[in-house]
């Protein structure tokens, strides 16, 4: 495409998706001189900066909610997108329109090209941070809910400067090969988006050795440490339609399923209470209506009822411990029998899949195993389903999306569960495929 030709939206989205994923050069630099020869944008904006493994885009979107209802200009950056690509960078819930998101990518990549030129460009991921930061900059949002790519220290969102609060989502085992083999190291990879002394609000149930790592840093920093206490919530029903909780004098009637929601949402609460102390006028009504209001695809989703359908992007083995909760509820029978299950997996290859497949396989009366669109990362059908035989007596190939979805709803009937999982990219895949959006 020539210089002067201008991109439509279908372009501009395949050029983002174009451009390299990686980079043999780490670190901050090369993200610090693209923002620079734009301007700095990300300088004219507050953030809270969300870190962890599993629950932060959860988080994050449920922080936006609140926001939105105290009538902030929210802006949101999350990762990756399940309906479409437009889902990255959004404010107060809505999309990024097209034509914005053609305009501000055709603002930014004379730089782009300027900086491949002089032979190291961006990669995917920092020009998609740049898009947030440019976009977020000219809506002059009055704060950004900012979700890391992965990690945190050397993640292209951390050049910002000292955000409002920092907020940790839980930390287990994932990307080892660029975080460290042990939470320390991982947690200590993720605790550099702590600076200065701002809020740091951590996961109700984080493991010790993670905590420390985070204590470590807080005390460097001289940045404060809150952790909601999950033993301070009681909740007070349940269902596969979400759950209703009290804590800290509130009834929040939370939508997204899981326990580990629950403490998602204590971080949410306690980081609405650290806003209100730097000025921010949350009310306990914003909270309840944010929470409440939260619709974030993927996460547990319940897709359709008569089979229950539920779609999730669980990809590794704490995921699979959060989804394991989610089933016990999903297919179990007011009277204590079981419903049977059916369970459509895809995964990663680059994952840690074994774990996550022993969890979920043994809930499962029927596996059926996919191979994921993204195919330079994703874990062939073939061989997954080989890993789910020993935990599951029937096991079997499915025949695309469509088909997979159409074969689980034929083997549990109209009160059965089928259960989605494995990766966002499938969630990406299978979700389109039922509902065709």
């Amino acid at each position: 495409m020539s210089q002067t030709q201008e991109m439509n939206f279908e372009q501009t989205v395949d050029y983002i998706l174009n451009i390299r994923h990686r980079s043999d050069i780490k670190g901050l630099a090369r993200m610090r001189r693209f923002m620079a020869l734009l301007g700095n944008p990300q300088d004219q904006l507050k953030y809270i900066h969300i870190t962890g493994t599993n629950g932060k885009g959860s988080t994050t979107a449920m922080l936006n909610s609140v926001l939105t209802k105290a009538g902030y200009k929210a802006g949101m950056f999350v990762s990756p997108y399940v309906l479409e690509f437009r889902e990255r960078i959004q404010i107060g819930g809505k999309m990024i329109p097209k034509e914005d998101l053609v305009r501000t990518v055709a603002k930014i990549k004379p730089v782009i090209d300027q900086m491949y030129a002089e032979g190291d460009g961006p990669v995917q991921f920092e020009v998609v941070t740049a898009i947030g930061f440019v976009y977020f900059c000219e809506q002059k949002c009055d704060i950004v809910c900012l979700e890391v790519g992965i990690g945190g220290e050397r993640d292209s969102t951390n050049i910002i400067h000292e955000p409002l609060a920092a907020v940790f989502a839980n930390i287990a085992f994932d990307h080892t090969n660029m975080l460290g083999n042990t939470l320390e190291a991982i947690a200590t990879q993720k605790a550099g988006i702590i600076k200065g002394h701002c809020a740091v609000i951590a996961y109700p149930q984080m493991d010790p050795e993670a905590l420390g790592a985070i204590m470590e840093k807080c005390a460097v920093c001289g940045a404060t440490l809150i952790q909601g206490n999950r033993r301070g919530a009681q909740v007070l029903s349940r269902s596969v339609m979400g759950t209703r909780f009290s804590y800290d004098g509130l009834e929040i009637d939370l939508p997204l399923l899981g326990e580990h929601q629950v403490c998602n949402a204590i971080n949410v609460v306690e980081t609405a209470k650290a806003l209100r102390t730097k000025g921010f006028a949350i009310t306990d009504d914003h909270i309840l209506e944010g929470i409440r209001d939260t619709r974030f695809p993927a996460r547990a989703e319940v897709l359709g009822q008569n089979p229950l359908v539920i779609l999730d992007g669980a990809h590794n083995d704490n995921g699979a411990a959060a989804l394991e909760d989610v089933i016990a509820l999903a297919v179990t029978r007011q009277d204590g029998t079981k419903r049977p299950l059916a369970v459509i997996m895809g995964m990663m290859r680059d994952k840690d899949y074994t774990k996550a497949v022993a969890r979920i396989a043994s809930h499962a009366d029927y596996f059926i195993a996919v191979t994921p669109s993204l195919e330079y990362r994703a874990l062939a059908k073939e061989e997954l389903v080989l890993s789910a035989q020993p935990y599951c007596a029937h096991t079997e190939l499915g025949d695309g999306f469509r088909s997979a979805y159409e074969r689980a709803v034929s083997l549990v009937g109209e009160q059965g569960v089928v259960v989605i999982c494995g990766s966002l990219y499938l969630a990406t895949d299978m979700r389109s495929a039922i509902l065709g959006g």
